[in-house]
């Protein structure tokens, strides 16, 4: 009995971690903000967690991170060659990939939006921004283009912007269907944007 309910503040506190971090963003969350929302002693913590940062580590292990950023890989990799891609089918590999990352998002919800929006101060503090870095890259070579510096800059910001939106979204909505509304606008207007910055 009494190991049930040590099982039980450890999974309570990290729940209460990850909404935490998520909502205040790793730096300006406290301990103290984390026990409150656990419902245990702030002293109760450090009886599993050595500090903030551990128990960082234990709501968004380099596992999840790996996994997210091999997802989004492949995702783009399936997109090598396909001249529009909003006209592909719906069993085309570059749409089941959109589908398998957008799934690990909605089952992975908290822990993308504390990547995507509030990672100062951990490990992965520059994901968001590298992201962004990968997705001009990726690009900038689906579309074969070298593009100005002027066009670059622009560029950067409109991923900048979307990687941005993307973990508003799923901090602001719950709902996968909303979710999902809400995602499929963003990459609707963001493909036909994309394919317009590129146009001769």
């Amino acid at each position: 009995m009494a190991q049930y309910l040590k099982d039980e503040v450890h999974e309570a506190l990290l729940a209460a971690a990850l909404e935490v971090f998520a909502l205040k963003g790793f730096r300006s969350a406290s301990m103290a903000e984390i026990a409150s929302a656990a419902r245990v002693s702030t002293g109760n913590i450090y009886r599993y967690f050595e500090n903030k940062s551990a128990l960082y580590a234990a709501v968004v292990p380099n596992t999840f991170v790996t996994t997210l950023q091999r997802l989004l890989r492949q995702r783009v990799e399936a997109a090598r060659g396909v001249g529009d891609l909003r006209r592909l089918e719906p069993t085309a590999p570059y749409r089941l990939l959109s589908e398998e990352v957008l799934a690990f998002c909605l089952a992975n919800r908290l822990r993308v939006v504390v990547l995507l929006s509030s990672p100062e101060g951990t490990p992965h503090e520059r994901f968001a921004e590298e992201l962004v870095q990968f997705l001009v890259s990726s690009a900038t070579s689906h579309f074969h283009a070298r593009p100005s510096r002027p066009t670059h800059f622009a560029l950067e910001e409109l991923y900048r912007n979307y990687v941005a939106t993307l973990g508003r979204t799923l901090r602001h909505f719950e709902q996968e269907r909303d979710i999902r509304q809400a995602v499929e606008a963003l990459s609707r207007y963001h493909l036909t944007g994309l394919a317009a910055l590129f146009e001769p």
